[in-house]
């Protein structure tokens, strides 16, 4: 095994996306008046089925009643607590509890979610289609409500009932579209230019002017957090690193950084730790034009489609007077996990959150955020392919909101919990674009693409021309 020249081994608290909890109102409503502390956390934010409260993981114990001869069913769910953070359900059949239905041919459910964003209200109707309808009483299907931003999934039963009545209210509650962010025509307060974008170990150059830095602020590696990738540059690892960073044009004529994770020939040994793979990083730690609290923070990226490369566009604290970095806060503005932690393994996953706690403490008290399957939200096509194409990633950090999109399309909001808790602000984010790599060292990792692309970087100040509608 080779023996790294480098020797900083600092590793941070783990920066895993866990268990969601929830929070934010809508971003159209400039007085949210809700303490932070009365947040609902996503233990409490429990469904109940036509008024009746459920323990999550569990099924309304009286079937639904629906007339024989149906062709739709509906019903009501109810998200508890104060809507500050998205949530939505899959509806889904299931053929636990079927008597006399086929539910996979006489059943259609939606495919894309049912949301719940900031500023809805609680009640939230669902209709099935029910296709080769049924007249004998006693027949009924099973229906299941999985998702994500709740306590956990419910389910109910139609079932035919001579005499029942199943209809929708003659006013149904208010949800929202997704928010759809515009800045065409508008000029960002700061571009980065990617075709002269330089960087180095140290995030100065020669002169001593600061760059993008090539490796995290911490040091060289989060095994902490179960990553088997080391962050190699050119510099602290002349005999290891494989190009892993690089400036390249594509077909098209775009310039564009590459970031390139391979799996070593030899696993390379860094502070007393194995590292079977390389992972690449550039930070923007010591670019204080890129240092904001508030405003939208936008990249171009195409993404990796091998299992393992975890990539992300995220940001971390910065102490403005010093330049030191600081976790928390860290806000993700956008994460393919690639089956990471479980998570899932398609082209068009994403995640988006925020991890909260004192600032500096390296203590985390909870994360906020929301996965999804693309295809699933409204808005977006059935074959969307993050690994094909650059897409655009945007984030609006606002006093009271946190909205994350894809392709100018909303997929997230969420209360901004990141400001310090004592009121200082001698501190601001910093972008980092970086793949990790999280999985075991036998998986021969050969599989798809291993590189993140990375076409543009953007700021806009609040205030400057974009907008949101």
């Amino acid at each position: 095994m080779k023996k790294s020249r480098a020797n900083i081994g600092l590793i941070i608290t783990a920066l895993v996306i866990s268990s969601m909890v929830s929070c934010s109102e809508h971003i159209l409503n400039p007085n949210p008046e809700i303490p932070l502390e009365d947040i609902p956390v996503l233990a409490d934010r429990r469904l109940s089925i036509n008024g009746i409260d459920l323990d999550p993981m569990t099924t309304l114990e009286e079937p639904i009643g629906i007339p024989p001869g149906a062709t739709k069913a509906h019903v009501r769910l109810t998200l508890a607590g104060a809507i500050m953070s998205t949530a939505y359900v899959q509806v889904n059949t299931s053929t636990g509890g079927a008597k006399g239905f086929n539910v996979n041919r006489d059943i259609s459910t939606p495919f894309k979610y049912q949301y719940w964003r900031p500023g809805d209200d609680a009640d939230l109707w669902i209709t099935v289609d029910i296709i080769n309808p049924r007249h004998t009483p006693g027949d009924q299907f099973k229906i299941t409500f999985p998702g994500e931003g709740t306590a956990g999934p419910v389910a109910c039963i139609f079932q035919i009932q001579e005499g029942a009545v199943n209809e929708l209210p003659a006013e149904m509650p208010f949800h929202r579209d997704p928010l759809v962010f515009h800045a065409d025509g508008v000029t960002p307060t700061v571009d980065l230019d990617m075709a002269a974008i330089e960087w180095s170990d140290s995030g100065f150059d020669a002169d001593g002017n600061p760059v993008w830095r090539s490796r995290l602020s911490h040091g060289y590696s989060q095994a902490g957090n179960g990553e088997t990738g080391l962050y190699t540059n050119v510099e602290a690892f002349p005999d290891d690193a494989v190009n892993p960073q690089t400036r390249e044009v594509d077909s098209e004529g775009r310039p564009f950084v590459r970031l390139h994770t391979v799996k070593f020939e030899e696993p390379v040994v860094f502070s007393d730790r194995i590292f079977p793979f390389q992972a690449s990083v550039l930070q923007g730690s010591k670019l204080d034009e890129w240092k904001y609290r508030r405003g939208v923070y936008r990249a171009q990226i195409q993404t990796p489609s091998r299992r393992g490369a975890w990539s992300a566009f995220w940001a971390v604290g910065s102490v403005l007077s010093t330049g030191v970095s600081q976790w928390p806060p860290e806000v993700d503005f956008f994460e393919s996990f690639n089956g990471a932690y479980g998570a899932a393994y398609t082209p068009r996953s994403t995640s988006s959150a925020q991890h909260i706690g004192v600032h500096g403490s390296n203590v985390r008290d909870m994360v906020n955020g929301l996965k999804s399957e693309l295809d699933r939200v409204p808005g977006f096509e059935l074959d969307i392919n993050l690994n094909a194409e650059p897409h655009d990633y945007t984030c609006i950090i606002e006093d009271d909101w946190i909205t994350h999109f894809v392709d100018g399309k909303e997929t997230l909001q969420h209360r901004n919990m990141l400001d310090r808790t004592d009121g200082g602000t001698d501190w601001a984010f910093y972008p980092i674009i970086n793949v990790a790599v999280k999985i075991d060292a036998g998986n021969p990792y050969n599989e798809g693409t291993s590189d993140l692309l990375w076409y543009g970087l953007q700021y806009y100040a609040p205030g400057s021309g974009w907008y949101v509608q």
